[in-house]
């Protein structure tokens, strides 16, 4: 049996409103089938993505993490149960992107079982959500999109909602408005958020024969994400925070939430080799930060951060950590407050 270092070596792969009728979709003048849509929800997503992710939604709620995503999916779809969506029940897959059109810029692509006429219904009569806020309409080419301040969805087929913020949902739907209906990602993208849709293994390099780094019961992945963050200025603020982040470009993650709550491999890409040994020893520090400590207390976490597996390799760093179900259920508490708010502020990126 390899060490979890050793193992973690062997990471080549890493390191390197709707028209009446739901079958159809206006496009650019045109119709496409629903069924287009469905199959492959990256095409709705906009070009420049920062950060991608993708999630098998089954695999969270039945983790010790499931009643923590309750307001996260509260926050995707504002809507009381009179439109009939039951999250564990309809939700199956989460697709996410992150931009930096006007600020920093959510979009999301729920998938599963919805009743499209029924939550619109439930939209369009409701006049406070269940936070208590207004749901407004807004009219947008032949779509209404519903939002609450400036958070929001728009129902387009019985198995495809767009959520996020307006800014990101008015660019999503300019590509139905406009028949660009293609996915414009880079191949490294997609093909990693494609092991979890395949079952790719939350092991080293997830190739078969090696041995687990994040999780002994070799689980399927369960989340995966990738991001493209050298753009100058993107993360300045919160590389003063996160010294790890300086100079990054490209990181990808593959994770489950199997034993003790959530576990993690990855890498991340710099320009060279000397900025990497320094990422390299940033993130093996990352307990030590007090900005990080800091942010813990303040959202009620009194445990230790995770130790982490780091590795250089070239410009690359390769990691593997494990995180319990406490700090589980911390990160979507904060997920769940960053998405109640406006996401395009200045400070969002700077956490």
């Amino acid at each position: 049996m390899l060490t979890r270092r050793a193992a973690l070596l062997g990471l080549p792969w890493l390191l390197s409103g709707c028209p009446n009728d739901q079958s159809l979709v206006l496009v650019g003048g045109d119709t496409v089938n629903a069924a287009d849509i469905d199959r492959e929800p990256l095409r709705l997503m906009p070009t420049g993505a920062l950060l991608l992710a993708t999630l098998d939604a089954p695999s969270l709620f039945q983790s010790s993490a499931g009643g923590d995503v309750a307001r996260v999916v509260q926050n995707l779809l504002p809507v009381g149960p009179e439109a009939g969506v039951v999250a564990q029940r309809d939700v199956k897959r989460v697709w996410g992107g992150v931009y930096a059109m006007q600020g920093a810029d959510f979009l999301a692509v729920v998938q599963g079982q919805f009743n499209v006429e029924a939550l619109q219904r439930a939209a369009q009569a409701r006049v406070q959500t269940p936070s208590g806020a207004p749901l407004v309409a807004t009219r947008y080419g032949s779509y209404d999109i519903y939002t609450v301040a400036n958070m929001g969805f728009v129902p387009l087929t019985n198995q495809t909602i767009l959520s996020g913020n307006e800014t990101s949902m008015r660019r999503a739907l300019d590509r139905l408005r406009y028949g660009r209906l293609t996915v414009d990602l880079p191949g490294w993208m997609t093909d990693l958020l494609a092991q979890v849709t395949g079952g790719a293994r939350v092991q080293a390099a997830g190739v078969p024969g090696m041995p687990p780094v994040a999780t002994p019961r070799n689980e399927n992945a369960a989340f995966a994400l990738v991001g493209d963050i050298s753009r100058e200025g993107v993360v300045a603020a919160a590389s003063e925070r996160l010294p790890f982040l300086t100079d990054l470009g490209m990181m990808r993650v593959l994770g489950n939430f199997a034993s003790p709550g959530m576990n993690l491999v990855g890498s991340l890409t710099y320009p060279g080799e000397e900025q990497a040994r320094l990422g390299a020893e940033r993130l093996d520090d990352l307990q030590k930060l007090a900005y990080l400590a800091s942010l813990m207390a303040t959202w009620g976490f009194g445990g230790r951060m995770p130790e982490m597996e780091v590795v250089q390799q070239g410009s690359s760093v390769a990691f593997a950590t494990k995180l319990d179900t406490s700090l589980v259920s911390l990160m979507f508490r904060m997920i769940a407050d960053l998405t109640a708010q406006k996401p395009a502020t200045p400070g969002f990126w700077g956490f």
